[in-house]
C-alpha cells in the first residue's frame, strides 16, 4: 500500500455514538530502522484517525516489502486478543485478484494491533480515472472488479466498513488497471469496540453504521459506500447525501445528474471531456440509467439498496452490456429502447430486407408467390421441427446422470428398507459393486435416445439431411451424458451421409469428424481417434488457417498422441499448436485457451510443473474474464492451478485454493458428483503433501468409498482416489495398506492400459518405493531394477519418476551391501537432480551426501571431499536462523546419522 506522505483527506474516524469516552492517543510514529515482531520499519506512508501506515521490510521467513498499519486507537486486554486471532485468521483466508493480500497480524507486547499486507505502489481509483482520462465505460468496468474484490471478502463474512478511493488503489500490470482494496483492519477494529464506537470516513459512511448501532452494520453498508465511490467516479463530486445520514426523516440525496448541473456549462464540459462522453450525452446517460444504480445502491433504508455487492456489480454489467438495469423503472419503452440499442445494425438491416421484400413481392406473379409460400411453409415446419430437437437436446445434455444415479440407489435402498428390512445389509453390499449411474445411461439410452433414433429412419428417411442434423443431436445428447462409444457411431454416420451429399471437405462434414475424434478420446480410443483426426485435417487444408475447426482438429490429434503415450511429441504438437493460435486467433480466443490449457497439462505430467503453473497461471484470469468465473472451463483451470501450486511446491497457496474449489463443486453439484470427488480427492492429496496425512486420512477414505459405490472399483477416478488413499497411509507408516492398494491400481492400470502407459508406471515407481520404506529392499531393488528402462524410455531422463526410480534402486543397494550399483545409481541420479531443482535442493544435498559416503567406504576419498565441499558442507555451515524448516530437518539427519555412521533415511 503507498500513499503521500500527508494526512489523509477522506480521514477514517472514530465517532463517539452511545457513550462519551476519551479521544484515543495516537502516540508517537516509530522511527525508520525500528522492530516490531518481524518487520523492520522503513517510513511513515500516511496517518488516519485509527492509526499510522508504514513501508515496513519483513525480515523472516522471507524478505519482502510490506504496508504495515499499527492500529494505536485500540488497546486489547486478554480476552480481546484472543478475539483478535479469531479475526486475524479470517482476514488472511481472503485470496482475490482485487484485494490486498494480508500477510500477518498481530498486537505488541503493549496491547496495540497491526496489520501486515501487500504493499500497493497504486493512487487511489478516482485519481487514477482522472489522471490517465478514462472514458465512462472504462470506469465502471474497473469499479466493477472492485465489487468483485467485495463480494469475495464479504463471502469470507468480512465487511469492510471504510470503503472509499483512499483505500481503493489501482496499480497497473503489464499495461492493464488492476485495482486493490487495502485496509481491512477497520473491520477487525471495529468488532473489538463492543458497540460503543463507530469505524469508518463519514462522507462515506451508510446510515446505519453513522447512527452507531454495529448490530445492524452488514454488507449492505459496504453497497452504501460503493454507490458514494461510484457517484464521485462518475462526476468527479461525491454524491450529497445530506440528512442520508441522520435519523431526522430528511432523506435527501443529490444524484450524479444533479451533480453534473450545479456546475457551471464550462466545468460540465470538462468532466465530460474528461471521460470521452458529449456533455448532452453525459447527462441523458447518468440521468436515464446511472442515476438510478447510485440512488438504489444509497438508500437510506438498507432493505431497499441492491441485496449484495453482487447484485451492484451485475447491474453494472448490464449497463456496459446494453442490458436494461434492474435498478431501472421496467417499462415497455426503456426495455424497447435497450433491445433497439444493442441491435441497431440488426433493425436496419432487418427494415431494408422487409422494403425490399415488399417490393419485390408487388412485382411478383400470383403463381410464384403460390410456389414460394409453399415452399415458405415447409421451410418453417422443418425449422420448427430443428427447434424441437434443439430443446430435446439442451433438455437431455442438462441430465445430471451422476446425480440421477445417486437418485436410483437411495430410492432401491428405500424401497428395500420399507419392504425388507432385514435384507438392506446384505442389498447395501450388493449395490457397493453396482454403478447405478451406468444404470442410469443404459435406461436413457434404451428408451430414450435408441427410440429416438429408430424413430428417425422411420420418419425422416426422405429427407436425409435433417435425418443427420437429428443424429448428430442425438450424438451430442450422448456425449453429455457418458456415453462416448455410442457418439462417436453416431458422428461417424452423421460425418458419412454428409460426406456423400457434401464431400468430405465441406465445413459441416469436417465439424462431425471433429465431434467423432473428440468421442473416441472420451472413449479411450486413441488410436481410432487419431486415424479420424489425420484424415479430416488433409481434407481441411482448404479451410482458412485461422478456422477454430482447424485448431480442434489438431488439438485432437495431440490428444490422441498423448493417449497412445507418446508425450514428448505431443507437446511439439501443442507448443507449434499454441503458437500458430496466439497468432491466428489471439491468447484469449477459448480455442487458443483451450490449447494452453492442454499445453499446461501435459508439461505437468512430464516434468515440467514450473513450465506448466506459468501457462496455467496467465490462463486462469483471462478465462474468468472472457467465460466467467462459474464457467466449467474457468474452473477446470482453477482445479489445473491448485495442482501446478503443489507441484512447485507452494502447498499452503494450494490447500487454500483447493479449499474453495471443493467448496463451489459441492454448492453446485453435490458431495458425491464425480467432479466433487475429484476436487476432494486432489485436496486429501494436498494436505498429504503438505505434512498434514491425519487430516487427509478421513478425507481420502470417504472419496474412495463414495467413488466406488457412485463410478465403480476400476473407474479411472476411482483408481486415482485409492492411489492417494495409499500415499496418505504410507507418510502414516501404514505400509501394509499401501501395498495392497497400489498392488489394485497396478493390477487394473495393466489390465486398462497396458503395462507401458504412464499411469501404469507411476504406481509401480510408488511401490517400488513403499517397499523399501516398509523395510523390503531386495522386493524394491527388483522391481525398480526392472522398471528402470521403460521408465527412462516412456517418461525421459529427467522426469521425476524416473528420478526416484534411480533413488530406490540406489537405496536398496545400499540396504543390501551392494556398494558399486549404490554408486552407479547415485552418479547417473546427482545431476539429474541438480539440472532439475540446483545444487543447494535438499534431494540434491541428501544424494550428494549418499553418494561421498560410500566413496569413502570403497576409499575414494578425494571425490568424496569434493562432493562434500560442493554440495553438504554449505548447508552444515549454515547458520541455523538462515534455513527453513525443510533444511534444518536435512541438516539434522544428516548429522545424526553421521553420529551413528549409518545411512540416511528418506524422510
Amino acid at each position: 500500500m503507498a500513499q503521500d506522505r500527508q494526512e489523509d483527506p477522506d480521514r477514517t474516524e472514530l465517532l463517539a455514538t452511545r457513550a462519551p469516552s476519551a479521544a484515543p492517543s495516537v502516540g508517537e510514529t516509530l522511527a525508520p530502522g525500528a522492530q516490531l515482531g518481524r518487520y523492520r520499519i522503513e517510513e511513515l506512508l500516511g496517518r488516519g484517525g485509527m492509526g499510522d501506515v508504514y513501508r515496513a521490510e519483513q525480515l523472516e521467513p522471507v524478505r519482502r516489502t510490506v504496508a504495515l498499519k499499527l492500529l494505536r486507537a485500540q488497546k486489547l486486554d486478554a480476552r480481546r486478543v484472543a478475539y483478535f486471532e479469531v479475526e486475524r485468521q479470517l482476514l488472511a483466508q481472503m485470496r482475490h485478484p482485487a484485494i490486498a493480500q494480508i500477510f500477518d497480524a498481530g498486537a505488541t507486547p503493549d496491547g496495540h494491533p497491526y496489520f501486515a499486507m501487500e504493499f500497493i505502489a497504486g493512487s487511489p481509483i478516482t485519481d487514477y480515472c482522472d489522471a490517465h482520462a478514462l472514458p465512462l465505460r472504462e470506469r465502471i468496468a474497473l469499479f466493477v472488479r472492485v465489487c468483485e474484490g467485495v463480494q469475495h471478502a464479504h463471502q469470507k463474512g468480512v465487511i469492510h466498513r471504510d470503503l472509499k478511493p483512499g483505500n481503493l488503489l489501482v496499480d497497473e500490470v503489464d499495461g492493464r488497471a488492476l485495482p486493490k482494496i487495502i485496509d481491512f483492519g477497520i473491520a477487525t477494529a471495529t468488532s473489538l469496540t463492543e458497540g460503543r464506537e463507530a469505524a469508518g470516513t463519514p462522507d462515506y459512511m451508510s446510515p446505519e453504521q453513522a447512527g452507531g448501532d454495529q448490530a445492524l452494520v452488514d454488507t449492505r453498508s459496504d453497497v452504501f459506500a460503493l454507490g458514494v465511490v461510484l457517484g464521485e467516479l462518475l462526476t468527479g463530486q461525491r454524491p450529497n447525501a445530506r440528512g442520508e445520514t441522520e435519523t431526522d426523516g430528511a432523506h435527501t440525496l443529490r444524484l450524479p445528474s444533479q451533480q453534473l448541473s450545479t456546475l457551471s456549462p464550462a466545468d460540465a464540459g470538462k468532466v465530460a471531456h474528461a471521460r470521452s462522453e458529449p456533455l448532452p450525452r453525459m447527462r441523458r446517460v447518468l440521468r436515464n440509467e446511472l442515476d438510478w444504480v447510485v440512488a438504489k445502491a444509497m438508500r437510506f433504508e438498507r432493505g431497499e439498496r441492491y441485496p449484495s455487492v453482487a447484485a451492484l456489480a451485475e447491474d453494472l454489467q448490464r449497463f456496459l452490456d446494453g442490458q436494461p438495469v434492474q435498478a431501472a423503472p421496467r417499462t415497455r419503452r426503456y426495455v424497447w429502447r435497450k433491445f433497439a440499442q444493442r441491435h441497431r445494425t440488426g433493425i436496419l438491416a432487418a427494415s431494408l430486407v422487409a422494403l425490399a421484400l415488399v417490393g419485390g413481392l408487388a412485382l411478383s406473379v400470383y403463381g410464384l408467390l403460390q410456389a414460394r409460400a409453399q415452399r415458405a411453409i415447409a421451410e418453417q415446419r422443418n425449422a420448427q421441427l430443428e427447434k424441437v430437437a434443439a430443446f430435446q437436446q439442451s433438455m437431455l445434455e442438462g441430465i445430471d446422470i451422476e446425480s440421477m444415479g445417486a437418485g436410483i440407489a437411495g430410492d432401491l435402498r428405500a424401497q428395500v428398507a420399507r419392504q425388507a428390512p432385514d435384507e438392506a445389509p446384505a442389498f447395501d453390499l450388493a449395490l457397493a459393486h453396482a454403478s447405478t449411474p451406468d444404470l442410469a445411461r443404459s435406461v436413457i439410452d434404451r428408451s430414450i435416445l435408441a427410440n429416438a433414433e429408430r424413430a428417425i429412419v422411420r420418419d425422416f428417411g426422405d429427407d436425409p439431411a435433417l435425418a443427420a442434423d437429428l443424429r448428430e443431436s442425438v450424438a451430442r445428447v450422448r456425449v453429455a451424458l457418458g456415453l462416448p462409444d455410442a457418439a462417436a457411431a453416431g458422428f461417424a454416420q452423421v460425418a458419412g451421409y454428409r460426406a456423400r451429399a457434401l464431400g468430405e471437405a465441406a465445413p459441416e462434414t469436417l465439424k462431425a469428424r471433429q465431434e467423432q475424434a473428440r468421442a473416441l478420446l472420451d472413449a479411450s480410443r486413441a488410436k481410432d481417434a487419431l486415424a479420424v483426426a489425420d484424415a479430416a485435417l488433409h481434407n481441411a487444408e482448404r479451410l482458412p488457417a485461422n478456422d477454430p475447426l482447424r485448431i480442434k482438429l489438431r488439438l485432437d490429434q495431440a490428444g490422441a498422441i498423448t493417449g497412445l503415450g507418446d508425450r514428448p511429441r505431443a507437446r511439439r504438437m501443442l507448443e507449434t499448436l499454441r503458437a500458430d493460435a496466439i497468432r491466428l486467433r489471439g491468447e484469449r480466443d477459448p480455442a487458443t485457451m483451450e490449447v494452453t490449457n492442454n499445453l499446461a497439462i501435459l508439461l505437468g505430467r512430464m516434468g515440467e510443473p514450473d513450465a506448466g503453473r506459468k501457462l496455467m497461471e496467465a490462463l486462469l484470469p483471462m478465462r474468468a474474464q472472457v467465460l466467467g468465473k462459474d464457467d466449467p472451463d474457468t474452473l477446470e483451470a482453477r482445479h489445473n492451478l491448485a495442482i501446478m501450486r503443489v507441484l512447485t511446491g507452494d502447498k499452503d497457496g494450494a490447500v487454500a485454493m483447493q479449499r474453495e474449489q471443493v467448496a463451489i463443486q459441492t454448492r453446485r453439484l453435490g458431495a458425491e458428483h464425480p467432479t466433487t470427488l475429484g476436487e476432494r480427492g486432489n485436496l486429501a492429496n494436498m494436505l498429504t503433501d503438505s505434512g498434514k496425512p491425519e487430516e487427509a486420512l478421513p478425507i481420502g477414505s470417504a472419496v474412495v468409498e463414495a467413488a466406488t459405490r457412485v463410478l465403480g472399483a476400476e473407474h479411472p477416478q476411482t483408481l486415482r482416489a485409492k492411489l492417494n488413499l495409499s500415499t496418505v497411509y504410507a507418510r502414516l507408516h501404514q505400509f501394509d495398506k499401501t501395498l495392497v492398494m497400489q498392488q489394485d491400481v497396478a493390477e487394473a492400470r495393466t489390465r486398462l492400459l497396458g503395462p507401458r502407459h504412464p499411469d501404469t508406471l507411476y504406481i509401480l515407481v510408488n511401490r517400488a518405493g513403499t517397499l523399501k520404506q516398509a523395510g523390503r529392499p531386495k522386493e524394491a531393488l527388483a522391481l525398480a531394477t526392472q522398471l528402470l528402462p521403460q521408465v527412462r524410455e516412456v517418461l525421459g531422463e529427467k522426469h521425476p519418476q524416473t528420478q526416484a526410480a534411480l533413488d530406490i534402486r540406489g537405496q536398496s543397494a545400499d540396504a543390501l551391501g551392494d556398494t558399486a550399483l549404490a554408486i552407479a545409481s547415485y552418479r547417473e541420479l546427482l545431476p539429474l537432480r541438480e539440472e532439475a531443482h540446483g545444487m543447494d535442493d535438499n534431494q540434491t544435498i541428501m544424494t550428494a551426501w549418499r553418494l561421498q559416503r560410500l566413496l569413502r567406504k570403497q576409499g575414494d576419498v578425494s571425490a568424496a571431499d569434493a562432493l562434500r565441499e560442493r554440495y553438504v558442507a554449505p548447508l552444515l555451515r549454515a547458520k541455523l536462523d538462515a534455513l527453513d524448516g525443510g533444511e534444518r530437518t536435512v541438516r539434522d539427519m544428516i548429522l545424526e546419522a553421521e553420529r551413528k555412521g549409518g545411512p540416511l533415511e528418506q524422510p
